[in-house]
């Protein structure tokens, strides 16, 4: 399992922030590698090449828990986990995030190594979309 973890700060209350972090529409779509998300956010579509690569079309997206924040997305050989814990800092909110991407079943000795060495970047994208996303 590749794991990352980083923080930012932005311009919002801790509501605001908690609603878009409870919202699975909106952190699929802070993904680079998400084309894509149902209506509900409950499904994520994956962009090509990572789904030819990966053999996984879509990843189904669940709140694990509120409190703090997380959710878990699962498709055919994907497992993506993220975690938020959010507090108020100088009138803003910190948002720490740990991210985390396995691969599952035939396609894990392929994926594992792959995503230890995308995940940090991954990361990067996604935290400055998340940012604009509460910020806007």
């Amino acid at each position: 399992m590749a794991e990352a973890k980083g923080e930012i700060v932005v311009s919002a209350d801790v509501e605001k922030v908690r609603k878009v972090l409870l919202d699975l529409k909106a952190i699929g779509n802070c993904f680079k590698f998400v084309k894509n998300t149902s209506e509900s956010g409950e499904k994520w579509f994956i962009r090509a090449p990572m789904s030819m690569i990966t053999q996984t079309k879509e990843l189904e997206a669940k709140i694990v828990r509120e409190e703090p924040v997380e959710w878990e997305a699962k498709g055919k050989h994907l497992l993506w986990r993220g975690k938020f814990e959010v507090e108020k800092a100088n009138g803003g909110t910190k948002i720490r995030v740990i991210l985390s991407v396995e691969g599952l079943g035939s396609m894990a000795a392929i994926i594992n190594p792959m995503a230890s060495v995308q995940i940090e970047g991954q990361l990067k994208y996604f935290l400055n979309e998340l940012k604009k996303k509460i910020e806007s």
